[in-house]
């Protein structure tokens, strides 16, 4: 459990700093902006909506998402690799002993659940 709240979490400051790079990229994306540069999109954004309904506006979605599926995807992660492990020491091999093929899959599985 505690990985998953720190799991959250990271999603949740990585979120921080990335959603008002989208929310520029958006607006720069969007039929008739007249910006011509990152730079000059954040401070038209800045000036006309502010920090809370511009370049924030939305925030609280990708802080959910991240709060629900970051969490479940490092929690799914963490109960396959641990299950892997056991069976590892129940076989007589060494815990960490597992393959990287094995590894992967349990990453596309937590990933595409």
């Amino acid at each position: 459990i505690i990985k998953m709240v720190i799991a959250a979490f990271s999603g949740m400051g990585a979120a921080t700093v990335c959603h008002p790079l989208d929310v520029i990229r958006v607006q720069m994306q969007t039929s008739g902006s007249t910006y011509n540069s990152a730079g000059e999109a954040a401070r038209g954004i800045y000036k006309n909506d502010g920090l809370k309904d511009g370049l924030y506006a939305g925030v609280s979605a990708a802080y959910l998402r991240q709060w629900l599926y970051g969490s479940c995807r490092i929690g799914i992660y963490a109960y396959l690799l641990e299950n892997a492990q056991n069976a590892n020491i129940a076989a007589g091999l060494e815990k960490n002993a597992i393959p990287l093929s094995s590894k992967m899959l349990m990453g596309l599985t937590s990933g595409g659940i």
